[in-house]
């Protein structure tokens, strides 16, 4: 065994002990708790109350392995299989990327500006995260969420249904001339969407635990073509979106000037900007004026 005893305080030592050098005192135990309340269906007090307990072997195992995958800098949000976003506990693996804190900031900016909107399309929905958090909160809105991936997709759908969310969920390549997953011309009050936005030339100013773990295919962008996912979304807005609609997008912070240009090009109007909690403008909002059909 690779500890005396099977008690959760020797645990807990090896589990801090061995990954120290990588995380604070603090994230280790929001890790070892998370983890602990995982696997035995605890709450967090039932973690303090049976804080002395004894593990079975393959409780141990469990602990041991995730221990190996975070020194492996496995992101612990796959570790755990799950993780929170907009006060929804969604399913998370490698299928899609992780759900970022700045993404719920997207979600709480369209949630507070367009409560009366009727649909909504999620570009790009990966896990399903932001097409959920906006169903959730707008119950009577219709909702739909494509992706290119079908394995992303699937997750999207296992979220759907463990949190009982009606959206729709479609398979397509957005970046192609086809848009028969709209019926009979449907538009969209709010197109939103996080694409990939991330430039090859900075693959080595990307945490390992990142590159190495989450799908490139909704990180990563050809260097000569960082825009390419805003301009097909822009163009095909001219179709999708409903008269005076609008788009939110999460942005690079190095290209919101570009980004704000396109937009006025093609004549969108009330084009904002917005800084995330780090100050860094990260997400974009404008709108499809009357005049362009």
């Amino acid at each position: 065994m690779f500890v005396e005893t099977n008690t959760i305080p020797v645990l807990r030592r090896y589990f801090y002990s061995s990954l120290e050098s990588h995380f604070s005192v603090s994230e280790c135990k929001l890790m070892f708790d998370s983890l602990i309340q995982k696997r035995l269906n605890w709450t967090k007090t039932d973690v303090i109350l049976n804080s002395n307990s004894l593990l079975s072997e393959s409780d141990l195992l469990f602990l041991r392995n995730a221990t190996k995958r975070l020194l492996n800098q496995e992101p612990f949000q796959y570790i755990i299989g799950e993780t929170l976003f907009y006060d929804l506990l969604l399913n998370c693996d490698s299928r899609a990327l992780i759900p970022r804190p700045e993404t719920e900031e997207l979600v709480q900016w369209i949630l507070e500006d367009q409560a009366s909107i009727s649909s909504i399309l999620e570009i790009g929905t990966g896990s399903g995260c932001i097409a959920l958090a906006c169903k959730n909160e707008l119950p009577t809105c219709k909702v739909t969420g494509i992706d290119v991936s079908p394995v992303a997709l699937q997750l999207a759908r296992e979220n759907a249904e463990k949190l009982s969310l009606e959206v729709e969920l479609i398979e397509s390549d957005f970046l192609s001339e086809d848009l028969s997953f709209i019926e009979n011309g449907r538009a969209f009050d709010c197109i939103v969407s996080n694409p990939p936005y991330i430039p090859i030339s900075e693959l080595g100013n990307i945490a390992a635990n990142v590159v190495d773990f989450e799908p490139s295919i909704a990180l990563f962008v050809p260097e000569d073509n960082p825009l390419l996912f805003y301009k097909a979304i822009v163009d095909k807005s001219m179709y999708l979106l409903s008269n005076e609609g609008f788009l939110f997008f999460e942005i690079h912070e190095l290209y919101s000037s570009e980004v704000r240009s396109l937009l006025e090009k093609k004549g969108f109007i009330n084009i904002e900007l917005r800084k995330d909690l780090q100050g860094k403008p990260r997400m974009v909002k404008a709108k499809k004026p009357t005049f362009i059909s």
